[in-house]
């Protein structure tokens, strides 16, 4: 919080979710500039970002910023204003995409590079501008998510990042549809983040097809020596009723066709922290 606005000489700036001021605007832009263009692969990602954007005619010159630029700077009645979100995270896809022909394969080899130090450097930068700014968002997992618990964002990360491959393809979907400023799927986001629970309750148990449902895989775990309190199981259980019951979710009734954001953005937090916690137990038995 800058002095004018400590004194009161300025209005508090509100959170911005549904809007961006000037001010956020501006250090985003400048932010894109200063990591992006020294990359020695600026003109092959700036061809990846214009066509994953959709916003530019076909032919467009892309040999230089002029057009991003104005993306990025303009507020126009056809120019979303999330523009500069949709930008970043399209170099972050063209960055990755670089990675997955990079003859050094870090990720797999534990090497070292620009482009990975790039990956792994900018969103602390970026996030410092988002909480300057007063910005709803954070960038987690190569997208700006409004979640901006540190504490959430900690334990969404863990989750997707666990030993396990099912439960993590379960979280990073559910934070994919949530996340998805331009067609948010609320519904199967909270489908898959019960679902990533799902999957960790049958790897504890050992439980496969048809019988592997939660409601019957919460009923064993204390037979793989995962004690858990009879009330969070019984929680998880009427949580899982909530998607599974003739109406739910997973069996795509027509009262859950608009579910609200809320309703996602908590399955998602609390699914997340309840993997965490099944592993920590988990990992105490074998």
């Amino acid at each position: 919080m800058g002095f004018a606005e400590r004194h009161g000489f300025v209005t508090k700036k509100a959170i911005q979710v549904d809007d961006m001021d000037s001010s956020l605007r501006n250090r985003l832009y400048n932010a894109v500039h200063k990591y992006c263009n020294p990359s020695p692969f600026i003109h092959d990602e700036l061809i990846f970002v214009v066509d994953k954007l959709g916003y530019l005619n076909e032919g467009t010159d892309v040999k230089n910023w002029r057009v991003l630029d104005a993306l990025l700077l303009r507020s126009r009645d056809d120019m979303p204003w999330y523009m500069p979100y949709e930008i970043i995270e399209s170099f972050f896809a063209a960055k990755r995409e670089q990675c997955k022909h990079c003859r050094y394969d870090c990720h797999e080899k534990g090497g070292t590079c620009d482009e990975l130090a790039w990956l792994n450097n900018v969103p602390n930068a970026l996030n410092a501008i988002l909480e300057e700014e007063k910005s709803g968002y954070r960038f987690f997992k190569d997208q700006f998510i409004n979640i901006v618990n540190e504490k959430e964002l900690e334990s969404i990360d863990r989750a997707s990042s666990s030993p396990y491959v099912s439960v993590n393809t379960h979280i990073k979907k559910a934070l994919s549809l949530y996340s998805d400023r331009k067609n948010p799927d609320y519904e199967n986001s909270i489908k898959e983040s019960i679902s990533a629970v799902e999957a960790m309750c049958c790897i504890i148990t050992g439980m496969t097809g048809a019988s592997a449902t939660l409601g019957a895989a919460l009923k064993k775990l204390e037979d793989s020596g995962v004690v858990i309190h009879n009330a969070l199981r019984e929680a998880f259980s009427k949580m899982y009723g909530y998607t599974s019951d003739t109406n739910g979710i997973r069996h795509g009734g027509i009262d859950f066709k608009n579910a609200p954001s809320e309703d996602a953005k908590y399955m998602l937090i609390s699914c997340s922290a309840f993997v965490n916690y099944l592993i920590e137990k988990y990992n105490r038995t074998i």
